[in-house]
């Protein structure tokens, strides 16, 4: 019996200590009217293996008030979005939350907010876990006063980016500085967050100019003030950082004249090699950069480049990382389907009169499907792009195709925005990623573009339509 009692109060004692270490967040908002509000947020564990599904909830903000809970095992990105706009951009738009942070955030109307959203400096943080998040305010009130007086992005010299990079990098060195109650491991974490935030729009322009300024102004501002410690602390890679940028800064002098800010996407095998050869004292950071890269350019398409850079993958990569079973599936699952002259997927999908359009419809000619959704930028980019093509080949023998993934309101205002609106326009029934033909290919990143040749087999990976016009166009020529 006397067992039996203290079974019960340990069973007891455990769910409440369970039950007390669940991490949550509170949002207060006054609704002024009736609009209805719905908050979502997206959490994103930088400690798992890459592709581990990220956790999302949404729910209805009843009387100014909704709560969100949730077990976190590592310290996590938190996105918090109401109606579409961000709670805490400008700013950043994730936050940093750790486990058994209790959270509450104080939010103006939504009537006072502003286009993208809050802002980091518009609202009141309270709670457990809330003084790391205050350091970050601090950090931004003061980064907010040195943008403003700023010129516009495009007016500043690249030399005045970097002087005025540093002088924000050393505001949020003195401001972390000061502070004595966030812990060192956090504080490295807010410190990385913000310094790639900052430099992160200089050193793209770096790698887009062709100034002979650039070796000597990174050497000056990033390299002789050792700006990069940061990123290579353990497992700092995981939660983001500016290596790889720094890398290729650092292995050419002019980067512009070798790909520039494509670099990563022209270059993929020689990028991976770089990355091996500066990371030897860093293995952990090497493996984990080349797995984010070979993932990446599976997905954007599958051609003998990908092939190499799989098998450089292979040879160099060590195969215990926790990143490398799922690259081998990834790469053998991808081959299977989306190889150079697989058949493509047998589609069957609607256009907005409901009519049903099938692959074998098509038989005889080129396709150029461009998958999209409502919001993307990098879709809404690639519209002028694809209907400057698609006038060149008015005529030719070439279907364009555009499939969108969303419910049907959102696919419908998104077309002629984030698709060309020459185009065919097909959507996946409102199912996104849960349609069986996206199911299939596995598309995670957009736009993705797939070209079929006239015989319904998938071609080589095209060339970028957004960069290199006259290529692609001859790439669909040469299929004609």
């Amino acid at each position: 019996m006397k067992n039996f009692i203290f079974t019960m109060i340990y069973v007891l004692y455990s769910s409440f200590a369970f039950s007390q270490a669940s991490t949550s967040i509170q949002i207060n908002i006054p609704q002024k009217d009736t609009t209805e509000l719905k908050a979502t947020i997206f959490i994103e564990n930088p400690m798992l293996p890459l592709e581990s599904k990220s956790y999302r909830d949404t729910v209805l903000i009843k009387n100014g008030k909704c709560r969100f809970s949730f077990d976190l095992k590592n310290t996590s990105y938190v996105y918090l979005i109401i109606n579409n706009k961000y709670v805490t951009f400008p700013g950043d738009y994730a936050v940093l939350v750790e486990p058994n942070d209790n959270l509450v955030f104080d939010l103006p109307s939504f009537q006072d907010v502003g286009f993208f959203g809050w802002g980091i400096t518009k609202i009141k943080i309270s709670g457990k876990g809330s003084e790391k998040l205050k350091l970050v305010q601090r950090c931004f009130f003061k980064l907010f006063e040195i943008y403003k007086s700023d010129p516009e992005f495009h007016l500043q010299s690249l030399t005045y980016q970097y002087k005025t990079t540093d002088k924000k990098l050393s505001a949020i060195d003195s401001i972390l500085a000061k502070n004595n109650t966030v812990p060192n491991n956090n504080k490295d974490l807010l410190k990385a967050q913000l310094y790639s935030l900052v430099m992160g729009p200089t050193f793209r322009s770096s790698k887009r100019s062709d100034s002979d300024s650039v070796r000597t102004l990174f050497n000056k501002y990033i390299i002789s003030k050792n700006r990069m410690h940061i990123f290579f602390k353990k497992n700092m890679v995981k939660y983001g950082g500016m290596i790889g940028s720094y890398l290729i800064l650092s292995e050419f002098k002019n980067p512009y004249n070798v790909g520039g800010d494509d670099f990563e996407i022209v270059n993929r095998l020689e990028y991976a090699k770089i990355l091996e050869k500066n990371l030897i004292k860093y293995p952990e950071i090497k493996d984990f950069l080349l797995s984010k890269h070979v993932i990446a350019a599976i997905k954007s398409g599958f051609d003998s480049t990908t092939t190499n850079l799989y098998k450089f993958y292979s040879e160099n990569a060590d195969f215990n990382n926790p990143n490398y079973s799922t690259i081998v599936k990834l790469y053998e699952e991808t081959e299977k389907k989306l190889a150079q002259g697989k058949p493509f997927y047998e589609f069957t999908l609607p256009d907005s009169t409901g009519t049903l359009h099938n692959l074998k419809d098509f038989r005889g000619k080129v396709l150029v499907i461009d998958f999209w959704y409502n919001g993307c930028g990098g879709c809404k980019l690639m519209v002028p792009a694809l209907e400057s093509i698609e006038k060149k080949m008015h005529g030719r023998n070439v279907q364009f195709i555009s499939i969108g993934i969303d419910k049907k309101k959102l696919w419908l205002d998104g077309i002629g925005k984030y698709s060309s609106i020459n185009s065919l326009q097909l959507f996946t029934e409102g199912q996104s990623k849960d349609h069986p033909m996206m199911k299939y290919l596995n598309i995670y990143a957009y736009p993705r573009l797939i070209v079929v040749d006239k015989e319904g087999r998938i071609t080589s990976a095209p060339p970028e339509p957004r960069s290199s016009t006259k290529e692609f166009v001859r790439f669909i020529e040469n299929l004609l």
